[in-house]
């Protein structure tokens, strides 16, 4: 008897060292878990088991199961894989309002136009600002593309242009332009018998800019410009004229243009609307821009616009520029073939239609031009920006 009671004393010790062993073993894991520090990165998809003291000590004691049966149901701790730049939850336990996505940065207003050689500017003059030189950081900007038509008189142009600007400082640009002569070959051929063979006139316009001085609070933007400039037609023109166009003081059929430009952009002080005020020179050697040819001098002229922001989708705009005459005249039986060029002056009304879609309209006196003066021409232009 006393033998069986020393036997199940000693399995009894040996249970209670089981279990004791047993309940440490479930509450090792705890502790180890309870230990994780709390700047984990979220990149860890860890695991970990409640605290130890989630159970209530009066159901531990009770019953020593239930610790290792609610233990063991493992649950993910939110603060070790939660995006650190997640907002916080609002107090009282109520879910923060989730973070709203940074808006993608709007497109530029598309200003400014082009002008007639297909630099950035007014529908004549050149601007020193760059055409759709993209947001700040840009490399290499989004092409723009551009029409223009001009009537002059009996005479219309009709150009197409396209640029694109390099890390907001340098322009490049194509102009094609074709001329319609109008009455002139008429003119030329009655008075002189010769048929010179064309109707239209095409000049190729390779452009080059790039701003010196970005515009600041108290100085103008400053950018300075190249256009090349090559006529393929006024040579046929001239051989089949007999050398009559080079008797006017024609040097070459390709010329170029230099300018210099400043613009400063204002706020006027009664309706807060901005006012940009543009001023340059240019060196150049053209006839009528070049559709007639090139002398064999450089002559510096005058040019500039004042452009008005009537509202956020209106500008109105006047602009000046100076020309001066490389030819002679050439006036045969009382009929002007060639006259004395003069300045051209322009009112222009440019539509925003979009924030890349630009329409604007244009009246022109342009002077004489070759045979016939142009006192009220007018034009329109279509610029987009991708």
């Amino acid at each position: 008897m006393h033998k069986i009671q020393r036997l199940g004393i000693g399995w009894a010790r040996w249970a209670a060292v089981g279990a004791a062993l047993m309940l440490a073993w479930a509450l090792a894991p705890t502790a180890a878990v309870a230990d994780v520090p709390s700047d984990v990165s979220n990149n860890s998809a860890s695991l970990a088991l409640p605290p130890a003291d989630a159970l209530p000590a009066a159901e531990a004691a009770a019953d020593p199961g239930a610790i290792l049966e609610k233990d063991l149901s493992l649950k993910l701790v939110p603060d070790l894989y939660a995006d650190p730049a997640a907002p916080a939850p609002a107090a009282g336990g109520e879910k923060a309002p989730e973070a709203k996505p940074a808006e993608k940065p709007k497109h530029c207003p598309p200003l400014p136009l082009y002008n007639i050689e297909g630099n950035g500017g007014t529908l004549l003059v050149p601007m020193a600002y760059l055409v759709n030189c993209g947001l700040p950081g840009t490399g290499v900007s989004v092409p723009t593309i551009g029409y223009t038509f001009v009537r002059a008189g009996t005479k219309t142009v009709q150009e197409v242009h396209i640029t694109e600007v390099l890390y907001r400082r340098i322009e490049l640009g194509y102009t094609m332009g074709t001329l319609d002569l109008g009455d002139f070959p008429a003119d030329v051929q009655r008075v002189t018998g010769v048929d010179i063979g064309f109707q239209h006139v095409v000049v190729h316009n390779f452009n080059v800019r790039g701003m010196l001085l970005e515009e600041g609070k108290y100085n103008p933007a400053v950018t300075a410009g190249v256009t090349f400039k090559y006529n393929p037609d006024v040579q046929t023109i001239d051989r089949r004229l007999g050398g009559g166009v080079k008797a006017l003081g024609m040097a070459r059929s390709n010329g170029t243009d230099f300018t210099l430009t400043a613009s400063k952009t204002v706020i006027e002080p009664l309706l807060k609307r901005p006012v940009i005020f543009t001023g340059g020179i240019r060196f150049s050697q053209a006839a009528q821009l070049g559709y007639l040819g090139f002398g064999d001098a450089y002559r510096m002229t005058g040019e500039g616009s004042i452009v008005y922001l009537l509202t956020d989708w209106l500008g109105i705009a006047y602009e000046y520029r100076q020309k001066k005459n490389p030819y002679d005249t050439l006036t045969i039986g009382g009929n002007h073939l060639v006259r004395k060029e003069g300045a051209w002056q322009a009112v222009d009304l440019a539509f925003i239609l979009s924030d890349r879609l630009t329409f604007a309209v244009g009246w022109l006196c342009a002077g004489p031009v070759a045979n016939g003066r142009v006192d009220n021409g007018w034009g329109f232009q279509l610029k987009y920006e991708f």
